[in-house]
């Protein structure tokens, strides 16, 4: 993980979400954000980080980094 500070333009906490509801709920908050913008994704279903970096790539859209040195799965995503 890079030094770099994290920055997201909008925070989405999706608890224990699962993978269909999860990248729907992605799909809808970035539909909110302008190109280059990021949101802050939460997650705890163990299988987030694979449906994030899929979606990612199907989309075009960027998963920036995974936090996963913090207590929660946190996503940083940028609008593509």
């Amino acid at each position: 993980m890079s030094n770099m500070p994290v920055h997201a333009d909008r925070l989405l906490d999706l608890g224990e979400e699962g993978c269909g509801q999860l990248v729907m709920s992605v799909m809808l908050a970035m539909r909110e954000l302008q190109s280059g913008q990021a949101l802050l994704v939460t997650a705890y279903d163990p299988a987030a980080p694979e449906d994030l970096a899929a979606w990612c790539r199907m989309t075009g859209n960027i998963l920036v980094q995974g936090l996963r040195e913090l207590p929660d799965n946190q996503f940083l995503l940028k609008k593509g």
